[in-house]
C-alpha cells in the first residue's frame, strides 16, 4: 500500500466543472505533460489521438453533457504563470520514484501539455485504458513528466507504465496502483478522500470524524470499497457489502490478505451518505461518506471501530506485569513530559497524533491500561477516543468516547509528520518483563 499522509492540497485545475453549476453525464481524465526541451503541437497531438479514438471530437472549453468523446488539447509555452509544475514540498509527497534532479527538471519545466478526454459512462474503462497506453508510448524515451489531474500526481514514463498501464486484470484496474488517498486533520479527528474515480464514472469515498490512529486503516477500507465498486459490486438503498473474499484482483487481493488476522469475519455491511457538500480542495467528482452511525453503538467511532474489527480482525495482545522500578521511572519521566504535551496539543496539532496511556476500572476492580487518542485536554481532564479492544471491561469497547484525568497518565505516544515516534519507554519494558 501507498503511505498515507496528513497533507491537502488545494490547487486549481483546468478542469473546472462544479457539482452545482453544471452537471456532466460521463468521465473525465486530465493529463498534463511537461518538459525542459520538446514541444508538442495541437496539431500533431489531435491527429494522434484521432487514431486512438476514432469519431472524437475537440472543445475549447469542459462541456456541459457528455455524450460522446470529446478532448480538450491546449499547448503551453508560458508554464510558470500558464500551468505551473508543484513546489518541491508537494512534490515529496505526490512525485513518487522521482529523484531530486527529476523534480528540479520538472519544475524548471519551460513546455507543457494538456490533454483532457471526455467519455461516456458506458466507456469507463476502455477509454481510460487507452489513453494511458498512448500516454506512455508517447512519453517512453523521452524527457517528459506526467501529471495525472484526476489525482493529482506526478509520474515519470515508468512509474506511468507501473501504475497506469500495468495496474489491469481482466480489464479491471487495481485501486491500490490507481488511485490517490489524503488524509487530514480537521479539527479533533481526521478526513480520509479518495482521487481518481471519476474517471471511471464512479462517485469518490470519503471518511469523516475518524481518529487520526486509524487514518491507515481508513485509508485502506477506502481503497477495498473502491475496488469492490470497480469490479460493479452494487450499492444498493445507500448500503454495500464489503466481503473481502469478493475480491477480484489477485494483485490487490493478495496485498489486502497480507494485512488480515486470523480471527477477521472478512466482511461487513456499510452504509453511505449519499449528500455530501464538496470542500475545498476535494476532488471535482460525485462524493459517497461512509456512515457510522449506528443505534447500537453510543458515537460513530466506537463503530467504526468495530467495522474494521469485523473485516481486518484484532491485532490486540494483553500483557500481565507488576510494575517494577525500572518502569514506574520510565513512567515518571513520561509524566514529566506532559505539560509540555499538553501546550503542543491545545496550540493545533497538524500532522501529529498523540496517544496517553491511562487506567480503567476492570469489571473485576482491577486496573486494565489502555491508549487514548487525545481530542481535548482542558486543565487536567482529558477527553478521547479508546484505541485498545478492553479485555476485562464488557460494557466497554474501542473507539468509545472517554474521559480520563492528567494524574492517572502512565505514558504517551507522539506520532509525529515525519513518521517517527516519540515516548511508549514503558512498553518496551513491559514487552521485556510481561508475562
Amino acid at each position: 500500500m501507498k503511505r498515507f499522509f496528513f497533507f491537502i492540497f488545494l490547487l486549481n485545475s483546468l478542469l473546472s466543472i462544479s457539482q452545482n453549476d453544471t452537471e456532466t453525464t460521463g468521465s473525465v481524465s486530465e493529463i498534463g505533460f511537461y518538459t525542459t526541451h520538446t514541444a508538442w503541437t495541437e496539431n500533431t497531438i489531435k491527429k494522434e489521438l484521432k487514431t486512438v479514438f476514432p469519431g472524437i471530437s475537440f472543445v475549447d472549453d469542459a462541456p456541459e453533457i457528455i455524450d460522446k468523446t470529446m478532448a480538450y488539447v491546449e499547448a503551453i509555452t508560458n508554464v510558470e504563470e500558464d500551468y505551473p509544475a508543484h513546489d518541491m514540498e508537494y512534490l515529496s509527497y505526490f512525485a513518487e520514484g522521482f529523484t531530486e534532479t527529476q523534480k528540479d527538471n520538472l519544475t524548471a519545466s519551460k513546455n507543457a501539455f494538456i490533454v483532457v478526454l471526455y467519455y461516456e459512462t458506458k466507456d469507463v474503462f476502455g477509454h481510460s485504458k487507452k489513453l494511458f497506453d498512448w500516454v506512455y508510448n508517447k512519453t517512453k524515451n523521452t524527457d517528459f513528466f506526467i501529471y495525472d489531474g484526476e489525482v493529482r500526481e506526478y509520474f515519470t514514463p515508468k512509474t506511468w507504465k507501473e501504475n497506469r498501464v500495468d495496474a489491469w486484470e481482466n480489464g479491471i484496474p487495481n485501486a491500490i496502483r490507481q488511485l490517490t488517498l489524503h488524509s487530514y486533520r480537521q479539527y479533533e479527528f481526521c478526513r480520509s478522500i479518495t482521487f481518481g474515480m471519476q474517471r471511471f464514472g464512479l462517485p469518490d469515498l470519503v471518511i469523516e470524524d475518524s481518529p487520526c490512529s486509524n487514518v491507515s486503516s481508513a485509508s485502506e477500507f477506502l481503497t477495498i470499497i473502491a475496488q469492490l465498486l470497480l469490479e460493479r459490486t452494487q450499492i444498493k438503498d445507500k448500503k454495500l457489502l464489503v466481503d473481502l473474499d469478493a475480491i477480484q484482483n489477485t494483485e490487490f487481493k493478495n496485498i489486502i490478505v497480507s494485512t488480515v488476522n486470523d480471527d477477521a469475519k472478512k466482511k461487513v455491511t456499510i452504509s453511505f451518505n449519499t449528500s455530501v457538500p464538496m470542500e475545498e480542495g476535494d476532488p471535482l467528482n460525485e462524493l459517497y461518506r461512509v456512515d457510522f452511525n449506528n443505534k447500537a453503538f453510543k458515537n460513530p467511532q466506537a463503530y467504526e471501530s468495530e467495522v474494521y474489527k469485523q473485516l481486518f480482525g484484532v491485532e490486540d495482545e494483553i500483557t500481565n506485569i507488576s510494575h517494577n522500578d525500572e518502569i514506574t521511572a520510565a513512567s515518571e519521566r513520561a509524566k514529566e513530559k506532559l505539560p509540555e504535551l499538553r501546550a503542543l496539543f491545545n496550540e493545533g496539532l497538524d500532522q501529529e497524533t498523540l496517544l496517553l496511556k491511562a487506567p480503567f476500572i476492570t469489571d473485576e476492580g482491577g486496573n486494565e491500561w489502555m491508549w487514548v487518542e487525545v481530542t481535548r485536554w482542558r486543565g487536567s481532564t482529558i477527553d478521547g477516543i479508546l484505541q485498545n479492544e478492553p479485555y476485562y471491561i464488557k460494557n466497554l469497547k474501542s473507539g468509545a468516547k472517554v474521559t480520563v484525568q492528567q494524574a492517572d497518565i502512565f505514558d504517551y505516544i507522539l506520532y509525529k509528520a515525519d513518521g517517527t515516534t516519540e515516548g511508549n519507554e514503558t512498553g518496551k519494558l513491559i514487552e521485556k518483563y510481561g508475562n
